[in-house]
């Protein structure tokens, strides 16, 4: 697994998260992400490309995700061998 972003979710992320990513593991433009979180549930939130090397996550599945989350520290990945990708949830 690739990670792709570590972060603290406070109350402005859980409604966009802007990040910085160079790996070239996301696509470029806006696209619905396919995300696995680590109870197996299917997401897939609106990933933006927002130049140089920042992303954003939004969209009603990133808030009802992020929503409960907030002050955990969130971490996504991408899987090697699939199109798909998978967050993780922990303490902060």
């Amino acid at each position: 697994m690739k990670e792709i972003f570590e972060v603290v979710l406070d109350q402005i992320k859980k409604e966009k998260l802007r990040f910085h990513h160079d790996g070239g593991a996301l696509p470029r433009g806006s696209n619905d992400l396919p995300v696995r979180d680590e109870n197996g549930r299917s997401w897939k939130f609106n990933c933006k490309s927002e130049g140089g090397n920042y992303f954003s996550l939004s969209g009603a599945e990133w808030r009802s995700f992020a929503k409960s989350k907030v002050n955990a520290m969130v971490t996504l990945y991408r899987e090697e061998d699939e199109h798909v990708y998978t967050i993780r949830v922990g303490k902060f």
